[in-house]
């Protein structure tokens, strides 16, 4: 009875959480598990919404940081922003030992280790976010991003050509 109290409210907070703005890292809104989702998929999902709502407050935090941030792809945001970006990771983590086809969760790891400095981390995210969807445009384009911080412009420009394929206005983004 009390697992049950605790799966029902899982997934009632799953389904009121709102939408995550489409400026964020994974531009893909949290998600409710469906109907005959087993218990891992539904506590990957609760780890994944609870990871979007720490980049959600990160990100706000930072707010004016990201003006920088778009011209100097290493900066890093303030202290406090860093904290929630390293508590999201917890989150994003625990999603994909649930459920290690989430390829959103994947893309958020990359996503928050990239704003950590941690780039190399960051690739690997996005590496494993783009193999699990080949036209996942958005983890292609901040694995373009990463490829700039870390001075690998040719592999930018080549992610970048690859993006122009799947989706034009991402690449516009790069």
């Amino acid at each position: 009875m009390r697992t049950s109290a605790r799966l029902l409210a899982v997934l009632i907070a799953v389904a009121v959480l709102p939408v995550a703005s489409t400026a964020l890292a994974g531009s893909t809104p949290p998600q409710a598990p469906s109907a005959k989702a087993d218990a891992n998929a539904v506590k990957a999902v609760a780890a994944y919404n609870d990871g979007v709502a720490k980049v959600k407050k990160a990100d706000a935090m930072g707010a004016g940081a990201s003006k920088v941030y778009a011209f100097d792809y290493a900066a890093k945001p303030d202290g406090k922003a860093l904290r929630e970006y390293e508590l999201a990771i917890a989150d994003f983590a625990r999603a994909v030992s649930l459920k290690p086809d989430h390829k959103e969760s994947h893309n958020y790891l990359g996503y928050c280790y990239r704003r950590l400095g941690k780039l190399e981390h960051s690739l690997a995210s996005y590496d494993k976010a783009v193999s699990l969807d080949p036209r996942f445009a958005l983890a292609r384009e901040y694995r373009g991003e990463t490829y700039l911080a870390l001075g690998r412009v040719a592999e930018a420009e080549a992610e970048l050509a690859e993006l122009r394929k799947l989706d034009p206005q991402q690449a516009a983004v790069l």
